[in-house]
């Protein structure tokens, strides 16, 4: 198999989405390509301190918000298939997320699906992930199951998702700390889960220390791509941060990084100072391009904190030819104009894959 070369750039320095009133964070992205919507728009979902709320665009990147969804509800995840939606969340109890940025308040929360034919109409919540085994859990902070991840294997599907807990001090709040998975021959369920976790936390790890955040994967020309956010300790800073991982892998379950260092990391100053969070991928086939939208944080503790969303853009480039276009060449080709989203900027980071 050709090798790809894939160019990393932040498709502009600004967020895409900010948090509007009363929220001081908008998180967790996913979302869903035009031309997989009834109505020819794009459709992104992502969370505030309220719930899961639905926003529209044109273009990827000016967006208007339709409605809140779910409420009580966080990291959401979108999933379709054979003309039907299934948004996947994190669920706690009423206004359980605002009680647990103060301390001695245990979480607790499940992951529900909704499904949907026209992203207008929702059926009723359906449990599909509770918190089962003692890596789910933490006896000092509680029990959850977060950042879903349905991602179809043959006849079968897989859900990625975060488990347990870890505080992260200067933040003042909890991260995930492990990554697992379960299996099931529905969207819907029954899930069987998986014994241990797939990644979690190694203090030897730069880049992973603390928690193992949260994992996107997808399925790309045989092999399946991994997006992870790592929880880790700064030394240099001497602060927590977060920053995205570029993960491959066979068989979807032992994964190793292509890159050794984040594909996406905090600035120090900024919108994205503090932390760059979870993340959703897809890949369009007609640009040869990832778009990957995701969240970020400017200061670390809760009370000072805020987050918005940014886009990440990949150009795929195969290795094989005979000239290598320039960073420029590339951001002069122009994509679908039905998409419109074209213009990467900033620093490059280049990504190999055998």
């Amino acid at each position: 198999m050709n090798k790809q070369n894939i160019y990393w750039q932040l498709y502009q320095d600004d967020p895409i989405l900010k948090p509007g009133f009363p929220s001081p964070i908008l998180a967790d992205p996913s979302f869903l390509f035009p031309e997989n919507c009834p109505d020819g728009l794009w459709h992104l979902f992502a969370h505030n301190v309220l719930g899961v709320q639905e926003f529209l665009s044109e273009d990827g990147i000016q967006w208007k918000k339709r409605k809140t969804v779910v409420w009580n509800a966080m990291r959401p995840f979108i999933f379709f298939e054979d003309g039907t939606y299934y948004l996947y969340y994190e669920k706690y109890k009423f206004l359980h997320i605002l009680m647990s940025w103060f301390p001695y308040r245990k979480w607790k929360s499940h992951i529900e699906v909704r499904t949907s034919k026209d992203l207008k109409s929702w059926s009723s919540p359906k449990t599909v992930i509770s918190p089962k085994f003692p890596f789910h859990k933490d006896p000092k902070f509680g029990d959850s199951v977060s950042n879903p991840c349905l991602v179809k294997f043959g006849k079968k599907y897989r859900m990625y998702f975060s488990s347990s807990l870890v505080y992260i001090p200067d933040c003042g709040f909890c991260e995930p700390k492990h990554i697992t998975v379960a299996e099931s021959e529905s969207p819907l369920g029954p899930f069987s889960y998986f014994s241990d976790p797939i990644l979690s936390p190694n203090e030897m790890d730069p880049f992973c220390n603390l928690g193992a955040g949260s994992l996107k994967v997808i399925e790309w020309k045989g092999r399946y791509l991994g997006f992870q956010n790592g929880i880790f300790w700064n030394p240099v800073r001497k602060e927590s941060c977060s920053a995205i991982l570029f993960l491959q892998s066979d068989d979807g379950l032992n994964f190793e990084r292509i890159n050794q260092t984040p594909i996406l990391g905090p600035t120090g100053r900024g919108w994205k100072a503090s932390h760059v969070y979870a993340c959703d991928v897809k890949y369009s086939e007609a640009e040869k391009i990832f778009i990957l939208y995701f969240n970020a944080r400017d200061k670390a503790h809760w009370s000072k904190g805020k987050e918005a969303i940014g886009l990440f853009v990949g150009k795929v480039e195969e290795s094989n030819l005979s000239t290598k276009k320039s960073n420029k060449q590339i951001q002069k080709k122009k994509p679908n104009p039905k998409k419109k989203i074209a213009k990467p900027k900033s620093k490059v980071v280049k990504s190999k894959r055998k």
